[in-house]
């Protein structure tokens, strides 16, 4: 009798561990996705934040930051520049705020951090990001 208990704990400590694990996966704050393309650096979406390093020096990714806020048509956008870094600040249509930040790494590699929204928008940082790419 005591081998089928063991059996039966086992079995379900399987299926609450699967359980967690799809729970986990559904996304959520955790949510991680990797996308890569040829000639691309990896896009990372974390923590309501789409993570991605251009090619690109800091200067010519800030003026296409520029025209990107411009062309999608957001309002109160502020730029402010340190030596390394650029960071914009703006406000949708609808009153998301806006966060793009520009990171030097280096001569010609510059990383974005893009957020839309509180909690982060996924596919309106990819709308984002594309237009700035458009705009390299």
């Amino acid at each position: 009798m005591p081998d089928r208990s063991k059996a039966d704990r086992a079995r379900r400590s399987a299926l609450l561990c699967a359980l967690i694990g799809m729970v986990l996966a559904q996304g959520g704050c955790g949510a991680l996705l990797l996308v890569g393309g040829a000639g691309t650096s990896a896009i990372a979406f974390a923590t309501g934040e789409l993570r991605v390093t251009e090619a690109a020096s800091l200067t010519q990714v800030h003026d296409a930051t520029r025209l990107a806020v411009e062309t999608l048509r957001y309002v109160d956008a502020e730029a402010v520049l340190a030596e390394d870094n650029v960071r914009w600040t703006a406000t949708t249509a609808g009153g998301d705020p806006v966060d793009i930040r520009l990171f030097a790494t280096g001569p010609e590699q510059t990383e974005l951090r893009i957020r839309i929204g509180i909690f982060g928008n996924e596919a309106r940082s990819r709308l984002v990001l594309e237009q700035i790419r458009q705009s390299l």
